[in-house]
């Protein structure tokens, strides 16, 4: 009787209707980082994942990337270091040796790496799509006709290599193919569902790294 429950709930999982790598994924390659119990440093670094790909994500919204994470990280302590650090010494594909360099330029025991992504489905009908983070795949129910925006965010203890939090951050918001071909349309479209994705951000953020109320 397990078996054939077992059976029926592996036939009953969908297969997904679309793939697809965050930007923080591709730049770890295939491997995902591994997890452990790791806190938060005293001297962190933050910095958003580049790329020279189309839909890259503007100035404005990385640098409110970055300020968010400082914001969330330096709330109730004077004592924590959170600095930023910029693309250019972030090169995909470079691993960990890369970014423990980067760390000891610029003072950090720990680096927090963010990427933004937006990916439009225009199908007739929506489903499960796969997406590969940092730390594992994770599965979003997507409705057709819709822009989904998805952050990935990582905190590696550069020591050891291995990721002591991770988040995900994913915002919908249905907009038709016809407004997605007029490109005024969709700069607009595109600016608002990255506002909603960096809302979401905040306050995931702000509830992860909420001071410890002290007994």
């Amino acid at each position: 009787m397990a078996i054939l429950v077992l059976m029926g709930g592996c036939a009953s999982t969908p297969d997904p209707v679309a793939r697809f790598d965050t930007r923080l994924a591709g730049y770890f390659g295939a491997q995902a980082l591994p997890m452990a119990n790791h806190a938060v440093s005293s001297r962190v670094g933050v910095g958003v994942v580049p790329t020279e790909s189309s839909g890259a994500v503007a100035e404005s919204n990385r640098l409110n990337m970055i300020a968010t994470v400082r914001a969330a990280l330096g709330a109730g302590t004077s004592t924590r270091s959170v600095r930023p650090i910029d693309d250019s010494y972030l090169k995909a594909g470079r691993g960990m040796d890369n970014l423990r360099q980067t760390g000891k330029l610029f003072g950090v025991d720990t680096l927090m790496l963010l990427s933004l992504d937006q990916r439009f489905r225009p199908e007739d009908s929506g489903g499960l799509v796969r997406i590969r983070t940092a730390t594992g795949s994770r599965d979003v129910n997507l409705p057709s006709q819709t822009v989904l925006t998805y952050i990935d965010v990582v905190m590696i203890d550069l020591a050891s290599g291995e990721a002591g939090y991770t988040r995900q951050v994913a915002s919908e918001l249905g907009v038709d193919a016809r407004t997605w071909a007029d490109p005024r349309l969709r700069r607009q479209a595109e600016t608002d569902a990255t506002a909603s994705a960096l809302e979401k951000l905040r306050l995931a953020l702000a509830t992860d790294f909420a001071p410890k109320k002290k007994k």
